[in-house]
């Protein structure tokens, strides 16, 4: 067995105790987990995995995230990427709230090594239902970018540049509906945009319940930067159907 499925298997196994850790102190989330291996002619591993929690008080709330890809083909990395995330806000009332934010992402296969970003705004629940809910946040932020090498000269030799910082407008649209009793579709929306450039990130899914606290789903991602060096593509697309764990 290869050493990405075993470390899948272990944090499945260790699932149950961060979920009863978290729920002692007044935490709910969940976990998604995706694995695809092939062997023979060619050997490949591909792994992803999501974890959220959050915390909601009677005025205040909180909200801790990371997410990871790799995928390795052959001996070679063809993707490497992690993030995470935070947000806490305070609400006035059912539907308007204040919120501070921040997201560091890491990607070795993107047109930035590194960025990080603190952003505060307003959010407001446009649709609050049962059934669905479609949540709108927006304000300004701080961007700091660590742009991947460049080949200068000739012959040419590999430069980093220096790390960029520029402010932005951030905006969020988070849109879920409960299509049956087993079944819900979500699509997320994020979108960071400075003078340097504009970051966009769709999170499509569609989860069917298994049973109290195990359902499948199925997303799909784009990414796109609108400003890349030569050879780099602006745009990211990402399939994946994960086990979910909820807790």
């Amino acid at each position: 067995m290869r050493l990405t499925p075993l470390v899948l298997a272990v944090s499945l196994g260790a699932l149950p105790l961060f979920a009863q850790a978290a729920e002692k102190r007044g935490w709910s989330g969940e976990a998604e987990f995706g694995l695809a291996v092939a062997s023979g002619n060619s050997e490949s591993e591909t792994v992803n995995g999501k974890f959220a929690f959050n915390r909601d008080a009677d005025e205040w709330f909180y909200n801790l995230n990371a997410a990871a890809l790799r995928a390795k083909a052959d001996d070679s990395l063809s993707a490497n990427r992690y993030e995470i995330g935070g947000k806490y806000g305070y609400k006035f009332g059912e539907r308007l709230y204040l919120f501070g934010s921040f997201r560091y992402d890491r990607d070795d296969f993107a047109s930035y090594d590194w960025q990080t970003i603190l952003s505060t705004g307003v959010g407001y629940r446009f649709i609050d239902s049962e059934a669905t809910t479609l949540v709108g946040e927006f304000g300004p932020g701080l961007r700091r970018v660590q742009p991947i090498e460049v080949l200068i000269g000739v012959p040419p030799v590999p430069v980093s540049p220096d790390t960029e910082s520029d402010t932005i407008v951030r905006g969020s649209l988070d849109f879920k509906h409960q299509l049956t009793a087993s079944t819900s579709i979500g699509n997320l929306f994020l979108v960071e945009s400075g003078g340097g450039n504009t970051f966009m990130q769709n999170d499509l899914g569609i989860s069917v319940q298994m049973s109290e606290r195990f359902a499948l789903k199925a997303g799909y991602q784009l990414r796109r930067n609108t400003e890349v060096p030569v050879g780099v593509e602006k745009t990211d697309r990402l399939f994946t159907t994960n086990l979910v764990v909820g807790f």
